[in-house]
């Protein structure tokens, strides 16, 4: 069993439909440790975060943050993380493309 930490970053690059952040690999675990936005617009912008479990092939969501203009906002706080099975999807999105962008940092364990 191997344990890799990584640092997703992305930009929510579609307006209104869900941008897939992370996808956690075949045989893998994953703990997001963070999950941290940051708003490059002048506008506050609202940002949905959704996952997708593909076990149940179900999507949840898991919140929606207020992201004030050039300011940055943490969707998991005091702690918490949430863990993603093998195939399950970290998404989100904003009304206007291409303002949020978006760290993600994630313990990766290998079954294998």
């Amino acid at each position: 069993m191997a344990n890799v930490y990584k640092n997703v970053q992305a930009t929510i690059t579609s307006s209104g439909s869900d941008d897939p952040i992370y996808t956690v690999p075949s045989e893998t675990t994953s703990v997001v440790k963070s999950i941290r936005m940051y708003n490059t617009d002048a506008s506050a912008r609202t940002v949905q975060t959704t996952i997708t479990d593909t076990s149940a092939s179900a999507d949840y969501i898991f919140d929606n943050s207020s992201v004030l203009a050039t300011d940055s906002v943490d969707v998991l706080n005091f702690n918490n993380v949430v863990v993603l099975e093998a195939g399950d999807i970290l998404k989100m999105q904003c009304a206007t493309a291409d303002v949020i962008k978006v760290t993600v940092a994630v313990l990766e364990m290998t079954r294998t």
